[in-house]
């Protein structure tokens, strides 16, 4: 998801009711204390007070690291400019973050996650909250307690949890029922997190974790109408009809149009077939069109590629 969900993402995603806040991508916090510049690329909703996208919905930003003086500074730094909360990425199963000691790399000691939280707690006061993501562990389950109650001491307000492994990735199936270990022990509010891309997925999620909210990651981007169709079924008891192809198309197309008013054609290609690789594992005619244009470099190409007919794109095959 890194790169997709940006701003513009976060503009689309929240047009239609669903989502009650979301979070930015993290700002990668290394040894020192990050110029505005950076937080405004990241998050440009900064700019308006409180932070939130077009239609009002709320935007936390996240930070990810593991110096809990450096984490403390660029929160502060956040604070600031006006950010409304702070979020601490420890789940993160990137290689290349977990190399360089963040992300899913602190879970393997407690007292690494639980001073990191309590190093930007204190870094904020009671001016913002400040909240924390994790997984069930690195490589096994055996901290996944340790790890939650120590971001709980640190003073997280609440706890999002990925469920699975660093180790396990995003391989089928999330642990729902282990969340729920967690919720039992824990007094803040957890969220559940992983594998829900459905409406049934997000029932069971909740059923087995016994979790009152869920946070929507890969799945809101597979289906943008995902969000929707819960807030649809909480509210009337009744369930949307699948999101047809033409909708999907329209929101990469809206996507492309606010991209590529900042950044250049080749890399709005290679997001628009970043998102489109989301969609496709779970949509037949997705999976159809990705094949298609995967190795398209034109914009107006591939723009015309999803809006070709399923004739026109078979003659294209």
């Amino acid at each position: 998801m890194e790169g997709v969900i940006d701003a513009h993402a976060r503009t689309l995603l929240t047009e239609r009711p669903g989502f009650d806040w979301t979070v930015t991508e993290f700002v990668r916090v290394v040894d020192a204390r990050l110029p505005p510049r950076v937080f405004h690329k990241h998050c440009p909703e900064l700019r308006v007070a409180p932070p939130a996208t077009p239609s009002g919905i709320p935007v936390q930003l996240q930070l990810l690291g593991s110096d809990p003086e450096a984490l403390a500074a660029n929160a502060h730094q956040a604070l600031r400019l006006g950010a409304s909360g702070i979020d601490l990425n420890f789940g993160c199963p990137a290689k290349t973050v977990n190399r360089h000691d963040g992300g899913a790399a602190l879970l393997r000691d407690p007292r690494r996650v639980e001073r990191a939280v309590a190093a930007v707690a204190e870094a904020v006061g009671t001016r913002v909250p400040v909240t924390a993501k994790i997984r069930l562990g690195f490589s096994d389950r055996r901290l996944a307690l340790a790890c939650a109650l120590a971001a709980q001491r640190g003073g997280a307000r609440h706890l999002v949890v990925h469920a699975r492994t660093r180790d396990e990735g995003y391989r089928p199936p999330a642990h729902w029922e282990w969340i729920g270990r967690i919720r039992r022990a824990l007094s803040i509010p957890v969220i559940a997190n992983g594998d829900i891309w459905t409406l049934e997925d997000y029932w069971k999620a909740r059923t087995l974790s016994g979790c009152r909210d869920v946070m929507l990651g890969r799945g809101a981007l597979a289906d943008p109408w995902l969000a929707p169709r819960i807030r649809h079924w909480q509210t009337t008891g009744e369930r949307l009809p699948a999101t047809p192809w033409a909708a999907r198309a329209e929101i990469l197309r809206a996507y492309a149009a606010l991209q590529h008013s900042t950044l250049p054609e080749r890399v709005v290609v290679s997001l628009l077939k970043q998102w489109l690789n989301q969609m496709r594992g779970r949509d037949p005619e997705a999976a159809r069109r990705f094949a298609t244009l995967r190795r398209i470099t034109r914009l107006g190409d591939f723009l015309e590629g999803l809006a070709a007919t399923q004739d026109e794109t078979a003659l294209a095959d």
